[in-house]
């Protein structure tokens, strides 16, 4: 009967491979990685020979179905892996998962290694309850909008990943939100250069910023919100959104900043219907 392990793989020490992992490995046919070349490291590594097959975020849609009717037909146990950590976990693999169980195949998790889990716990941060969220929007202001989101949402701690190029930019980001904030920021988890940094967000920013090598890794980051005082909620505006943009407009605010100082303060379709009933008074021909 065909069988589809989901096997976790290091994060960055290759010893971290466990004898289940590496059994999961030597039972497939057939390895579906993420990427074969760095698959093909970890089996070189382990004196491991297997056949692969890319399912990765750019084909796995096709190559799900392809795989498991492969898999029935030739009656193949596959392993899925990715690149490091557990697949299906901000990396691919969640769609050849769902296609093998609508199939009817067996599906095994192999656990191991966790990005997120690791930094929680070399954080010190109550994790009893914590959110992931993954890789957050590059552009400035869709990204704080993310960030007063996620605090709205009540989680206390959460956790999130960062290229090198821009780590120093969300810290600061994150710093700018909540002063007090306190973060774990690691780069290069279980690897020779391990480095963590912990505490207040804008002093770790300036760390980070002080390192010459911290534009070369990975990172993974905690956030604690569980000591920061609640939010108070903001009172309803005393005047129509229509009324505040005209208001502005008077005190010689161009009309698009107007509209923009208006989003935080109105309900989204209230300030859009004002926005067009302006505009069709005063700038429609």
């Amino acid at each position: 009967m065909p069988k589809l392990y989901v096997v976790a793989t290091p994060i960055g020490n290759l010893d971290d491979l466990t004898p289940r992992m590496r059994a999961a490995l030597e039972a497939a046919d057939l390895i579906a990685a993420e990427d074969t070349r760095v698959t093909m490291k970890l089996l070189n590594r382990f004196e491991m020979k297997k056949p692969m097959v890319s399912c990765h975020r750019h084909n796995e849609e096709n190559r799900a179905p392809q795989l498991v009717a492969r898999m029935l037909e030739e009656n193949l146990t596959v392993a899925l892996t990715c690149d490091a950590g557990t697949p299906g976990i901000s990396d691919p693999g969640h769609l050849l998962v769902r296609a093998a169980w609508e199939a009817g195949i067996p599906v095994e998790p192999v656990s191991g290694p966790s990005a997120v889990v690791t930094c929680l716990s070399a954080s010190g941060f109550d994790a009893r309850e914590f959110a992931f969220y993954g890789f957050l929007p590059r552009e400035k202001k869709a990204l704080h909008e993310k960030l007063r989101s996620i605090r709205k949402s009540g989680v206390p701690v959460f956790v999130l990943y960062e290229s090198p190029h821009r780590v120093v930019e969300l810290v600061r980001a994150i710093a700018e939100e909540w002063a007090d904030a306190q973060v774990c920021v690691c780069s290069d988890l279980t690897k020779k250069f391990e480095r963590i940094y912990r505490g207040v967000a804008s002093a770790v920013a300036d760390e980070i910023s002080a390192n010459p090598n911290a534009d070369k890794g990975e990172y993974c980051m905690a956030v604690d919100l569980s000591q920061m005082p609640p939010e108070e909620e903001t009172p309803p505006p005393a005047i129509s959104a229509e009324l505040y943009l005209l208001s502005r407009m008077l005190d010689e605010v161009d009309f698009d900043e107007a509209v923009e100082q208006a989003r935080e303060k109105y309900p989204r379709n209230e300030l859009y219907r004002a926005k067009l009933k302006i505009e069709k008074m005063f700038f429609e021909e």
